[in-house]
């Protein structure tokens, strides 16, 4: 008998499920941790939402305009 075979998983797709996934948990961990201590802490939690923002979006239309193309 042959084995199944699986087909790979797309990184795009990771990629941009771990961009969405992150900007929907940011209220959470908001939440969660409390506000920024520090001007430091507040640059880097908009920095990390932000680029997950940024790149959720950049790869949904990457993918919408390959897809038409």
């Amino acid at each position: 008998m042959n084995a199944p075979v699986e087909k790979p998983v797309d990184p795009l797709w990771l990629a941009e499920f771990s961009c969405w996934t992150m900007v929907a948990l940011a209220p959470l961990l908001y939440w969660v941790n409390g506000p920024a201590v520090s001007v430091d802490q507040l640059v880097v939690r908009c920095v990390v939402f932000g680029s997950a923002l940024a790149g959720g979006i950049g790869l949904r239309v990457y993918k919408t305009l390959r897809r038409r193309g």
